[in-house]
C-alpha cells in the first residue's frame, strides 16, 4: 500500500509532466530510446523559443515529428536542434 505523501508526489509529477507536454504513462517506458527523448524535448524547445530561426519545410517537420514519430523523424530533429545551437553560439 502506498502512503498519502507518495500518491501526492506522483500526481505532482504527472502533472509537471503533462504541463511539460509528456504523457506521464510512456514517459517512464524503458523501451523508450533517450534520443527519442531528446528529440521530443529539442522538438518542443525549438518550437517555443527558436521559432523566428525556423525556415517553413523546418517547422513542417517539427509538426510532423509531434503527430507521428518516426526513427527518421528523430534524427532529423536532433540534427536541426544541432543546426540552430551553431547558429545561436555563432551570433554571440
Amino acid at each position: 500500500m502506498q502512503s498519502y505523501q507518495t500518491i501526492k508526489d506522483m500526481k505532482l509529477r504527472d502533472s509537471w509532466l503533462k504541463a511539460n507536454g509528456y504523457n506521464p504513462s510512456t514517459f517512464f517506458n524503458p523501451n523508450l530510446d533517450a534520443n527519442f527523448i531528446r528529440a521530443q524535448a529539442a522538438a518542443r524547445h525549438l518550437l517555443a523559443q527558436h521559432m523566428h530561426l525556423l525556415l517553413k519545410e523546418h517547422i513542417t517537420l517539427l509538426e510532423a515529428f509531434n503527430r507521428k514519430s518516426t526513427q527518421r523523424h528523430m534524427y532529423q530533429v536532433l540534427n536541426l536542434s544541432k543546426k540552430i545551437r551553431r547558429q545561436l553560439h555563432r551570433q554571440k
